[in-house]
């Protein structure tokens, strides 16, 4: 696998929502994290096991994807990798199951590290991904079921509903059989596929296993609104949207881009605020907010909230300001009232250890004091290179959690709609050393 994406890929879940964000991020270089080079790891090992029938305890010990693009030294297999990637297989092996039962004369293909390609539908040549893992069912010559899988490595929670990654994967797996002509374009049948599955496996998140139910009507719908958002991007000024979706956007501010939409949004509410405060004669933009301020008992509960919300755009456009301001001065231009100044000092040792310790021997101090020895915090243990079960065990015998001081803190809205598609929950079954029966 590779860390090539099509301009418009199924797993950016920002573009959808703002559409100018393919625009700025092609400006910054993509290099993957951490935790994405791990997950890599993880999916590797999983597509190992479906390609050559085998499970994946057979390669623990093991170094699997040497001289891969995104880590040449490749990943040695553990048990909690491998307990992981079990609990993806053992899924698949009991959806093959249920749905041999469902479909007793079908014919079921399992598929690993698939291409989809929802854009061919509307003429499109940039939005496209690979699909996990892809369950078919062709039953007298025709589909009447498939479901696309996507394995999620980490613990950022994962919503299956109205996912759009699986939207475009399922979609894109869907193609071949409700799309028209050579081209595989509308109009779309969707009489000939009765329904699918959208499901994320995410072992580190309770439940692991997610998925929704979707009639193909009901699918071609949302694709249908994603080509649209897909067009929105071809607009050379599309419009910057902020959002929960900024959040690993390489444009954001805190991740060292320069995006503004956020800032311009905050402003806005602030402005929104202002006007509704009756004020007489020519004020300043200053007086106007602080009119506001004035009147905040007065304000709904609501409106303190859009207020609130507000806070980080303002704060992102005031590092913007500091961040050009320093660029002025470190080109030489004056800017009045303000100047780099050294921040606050520190004392450092100008000679060596050797030299430290024995000044303060001669002084006739123990080296227990030159030396002190202080046991790490929780926090720097659990940053050490210890596997997760390792971890678990550290954190279960040692390490409590102690409350802090009680803040004010943000905390997520409740958006679940109970009158949106179905979202279940399947349980899962205690891994196997069985070999798959599916193999």
């Amino acid at each position: 696998m590779g860390t090539g994406h099509a301009r418009l890929s199924p797993s950016n879940a920002r573009w959808p929502k703002c559409p100018g964000s393919v625009r700025e991020e092609a400006n910054y270089i993509d290099v993957p994290g951490e935790a994405a080079i791990d997950g890599t790891g993880s999916h590797l090992l999983l597509e190992m096991c479906l390609d050559n029938s085998v499970l994946p305890i057979q390669y623990e010990g093991q170094i699997i994807g040497t001289n891969h693009e995104d880590n040449p030294n490749g990943w040695l297999i553990h048990k909690d990798r491998i307990d992981r990637v079990q609990i993806c297989l053992d899924y698949v092996k009991r959806r093959y199951d249920e749905l041999k039962a469902l479909y007793p004369n079908a014919e079921l293909t399992i598929e690993a590290e698939s291409r989809s390609d929802p854009g061919g539908m509307f003429g499109r040549d940039d939005w496209s991904g690979t699909c996990d893992i892809t369950i078919t069912v062709m039953d007298g010559g025709k589909c009447v079921f498939i479901e696309a899988i996507d394995y999620k490595d980490g613990r950022g929670w994962v919503n299956a509903a109205e996912n759009t990654q699986l939207t475009a994967y399922l979609g894109g797996k869907a193609r071949n059989h409700i799309a028209s002509g050579p081209d595989l374009v509308r109009p779309f049948r969707v009489e000939r596929v009765k329904a699918g599955r959208m499901t994320i496996v995410q072992p580190k998140t309770m439940p692991p296993i997610r998925y929704e139910n979707i009639e193909t009507r009901v699918l071609v719908e949302r694709l249908e609104d994603l080509s649209k958002a897909a067009r929105a991007t071809d607009d050379p000024n599309a419009p910057l949207i902020p959002g929960k979706h900024c959040q690993w956007c390489k444009h954001n501010p805190k991740r060292g881009g320069s995006c503004t939409a956020q800032g311009e949004q905050s402003l806005k509410v602030v402005e929104t605020m202002s006007n509704q405060v009756t004020t007489t004669g020519d004020q300043s933009l200053f007086e106007t907010i602080q009119a506001s301020m004035g009147n905040l008992t007065s304000l709904e509960s609501n409106k303190l909230t859009e207020l609130a919300d507000a806070k980080d755009g303002m704060m992102a456009i005031f590092k913007q300001i500091d961040d050009e301001i320093k660029r002025r001065i470190e080109l030489g231009e004056t800017i009045s009232g303000y100047a780099m100044l050294p921040g606050r000092s520190s004392k450092a040792w100008n000679g060596t250890d050797k030299d430290v310790e024995k000044f303060l021997k001669g002084r006739k101090i123990k080296k227990d004091k030159i030396y002190p020895a202080k046991l790490l915090s929780p926090a720097q243990a659990l940053k050490l290179d210890l596997t997760d079960r390792q971890k678990k065990d550290l954190q279960d015998k040692l390490i409590s959690v102690v409350a802090g001081k009680d803040t004010l803190q943000k905390v997520a809205r409740q958006e679940v709609d109970e009158n949106k598609a179905e979202l279940m929950f399947g349980d899962v079954e205690t891994p196997t050393t069985e070999e798959p029966s599916f193999f």
